[in-house]
This record gives structure tokens, sequence and C-alpha cells, in this order.
């Protein structure tokens, strides 16, 4: 049995190897208490500040399964229909893309959105609405950002409020996330850690380090959402809560269980409805009981409904530029240790502050 104090100590050498300057780790525990460690500075020379629990990260694309979550409570209440076609809201888009494609990453849609971002805001939404799908939806799997885009303009249209706002009242207020948001103020930048020195844009810190969502004024379904650890904490603990039918955001447990069920068809990238599934490459060997997702930038969120745990680790591992996504092996050993902890085990509690 390893002892969750190997938590900290993988993480440490994370830092030292110089895969992140420094982490955030949080783990709700079964018993729904949380406990919380922080790790390094916000950069490599330690010039600036030091990373402390209550830090706030660029989710990046941790947003997609926020953005997601508010999906499906809109599917609970019966206001969209997982088989819905998203012309419907948006005519547009081609018209037999579903609902069901967005969430799956199953839509055949194609487009490098950093790209069609140099084009500007309405430049970026000409590209997308002209965009066709490469392969006949709902057969390939292709992980892409125009998906969740889609879907937070989907939920735009159905609600008739903004995505930040939508979210917020949706997703965020329901679950105690009361810190996470989009576009933090000027005012708190310098306490957020940079993700980039970036040629074009120059220190990016404090705005949202994706071109596409910045190029939409920091807010979209894809990218844009800042918080801190135990926020992502208590949106995993929701996600607990919701798939023992006790759901915060009024999903029903069975729409639950379907979105941490593989939807992909046969040897393809696991997805579930907004969730990523067996993907050994950062959730290890409890690849095959854990849903979580990440993010560019450096994030993760994962929940393990069958010991009743969630995690996240939040750095910013792009930081001074963005390299090979070694963060996946360091996520997937501290998903191992996690695992192959017991009831017996308190290091993460003698460990970590609550």
């Amino acid at each position: 049995m390893m002892r969750g104090t190997n938590v900290a100590s993988t993480i440490a050498a994370g830092i030292a190897e110089r895969v992140f300057p420094g982490a955030v780790h949080a783990v709700g525990m079964p018993d729904g208490s949380v406990r919380q460690r922080a790790f390094g500075f916000h950069r490599y020379d330690q010039s600036g500040l030091a990373v402390t629990i209550d830090t706030c990260y660029d989710w990046a694309s941790l947003t997609k399964i926020v953005c997601a979550t508010a999906a499906l409570r809109l599917v609970g209440t019966g206001q969209i229909g997982l088989n819905d076609e998203i012309a419907r809201y948006l005519p547009r888009v081609a018209p037999v893309v579903t609902l069901r494609h967005l969430l799956t990453h199953t839509s055949g849609l194609d487009i490098r959105l950093s790209t069609a971002a140099k084009n500007g805001a309405l430049g970026l939404w000409d590209a997308v609405y002209a965009v066709q799908p490469s392969a006949v939806p709902g057969t390939r799997v292709a992980y892409a950002n125009v998906n969740s885009l889609l879907l937070g303009r989907v939920l735009e249209q159905i609600t008739g409020m903004g995505l930040a706002a939508l979210l917020d009242a949706l997703v965020l207020a329901p679950a105690g996330m009361t810190r996470t948001g989009f576009n933090p103020l000027p005012q708190r930048w310098a306490d957020i850690p940079p993700t980039e020195q970036d040629a074009p844009r120059g220190l990016v810190q404090g705005s949202v380090h994706d071109e596409s969502a910045a190029a939409l004024g920091g807010i979209a379904g894809h990218a844009g959402l800042f918080g801190p650890a135990i926020d992502l904490v208590r949106f995993g603990q929701g996600w607990l809560q919701t798939l023992a039918d006790d759901s915060p955001w009024q999903i029903p447990g069975g729409l639950a269980q379907l979105a941490v069920t593989n939807q992909s068809p046969i040897g393809q990238l696991g997805c579930g409805l907004g969730w990523m599934l067996e993907r050994e490459s950062f959730m290890g060997q409890a690849m095959h009981v854990t849903a979580a997702h990440t993010g560019f930038t450096g994030p993760i969120v994962a929940i393990v409904p069958e010991r009743g745990y969630t995690w996240a680790l939040l750095s910013n591992r792009t930081w001074p530029v963005r390299t090979t996504a070694r963060h996946h092996a360091l996520s997937a050993r501290v998903s191992d240790t996690l695992w192959q902890m017991d009831d017996a085990d308190d290091g993460v509690r003698d460990e970590y502050t609550q």
C-alpha cells in the first residue's frame, strides 16, 4: 500500500523536474472533508509569489466540463434533448449535428479556432458556422474546442442569458463554487500564476491563455474560467452527489450515469457526456473507474465514484512557454497513489490542510 504522502513527493518532484513551477492539490475525501496542499511558486525563479491553497489558476478546458454540466441540467429539466439538432438553436450550423455529438466530441466539425481567431470575434464565428462535418456525426471521436464553443452558444440561446451568468446560476452557485468565474478583475491579476510569455500577447497573466477564447472577450464554452482548487473539489463532490441521485444541479441520477459511461465507438478515445473516460495517460491504473477532465494549461479534475472521492490538481505548466504535456504522466502517478490508498491510510489527512 502506498501512502498519501507520496502524492506530495510526486508533486514536489514535478517542480524539481520543471514540469511546472507550482501547484495546488486538493482531495475531497469519502467523508466529505477536503484536504489541500500548495507547492512551489508562480514562476521558476521564485521571483513571484509562493503558491497558496487559495491561489486561482486558469482552468482552460475544464471550462468544458462545467459547460457540459449546465447542458445536462437543461436536459434533465426537459429544456433540450440529447438528440436535438443544434441547428434548431443555431440555424447556420450543419443540421445533422446534435447536442449528443457536441458532448461526446463526435460532431465531425474540424476547425482550428486559434487560427480563425486571428480574424477577430466575428471572423471566428463566421468560420465556425461555415464548417461542415468531415466525418458522419457520431462515427468518429475528435476532441475539439469547437464542440464546447458551440455548446456554450446553444445554452445562451436556450436560456436567453450570457454564458458567464448562466454557468454561475446553473452550475457554480448551486455547488458553492463562489470564487470561480470568467475575466478576473485587473487588481487580481498579480495573484494569478502567469501561463505564458507569448510573442504576440506578451505576458499572459490574469487573462485567458486560450487564443480563441481571448478573441471572444475571455468568455467561451471551451475556456475562460479561473478559480481555486477548492472550487474544483466542490464541483467533483457535486458530481458524486449527482451520481447518488442527490444533484445540486437537478440532473437525474440516470442521466448522470450516462454521462460517466463511455459513449464512444469501439476502439476510439473514451468520452462520456462531457467527461473524459479510460485515459491511461493521465488516469493511470484507475482509468476504468475514473471520470476526469484536463486543461491545456495544466489543470485536472477527477471523480472516482466507486471509492467516493474526488481530486484536483492545478498548475501553470505552460509557463514560460508551452511544451510537451509532461504533466499528464505526473497526474497519472497522483491518481495511482490515491487509488492505492485504503480507509486506514491517513496520509492525506495528516499531511494536508483541511
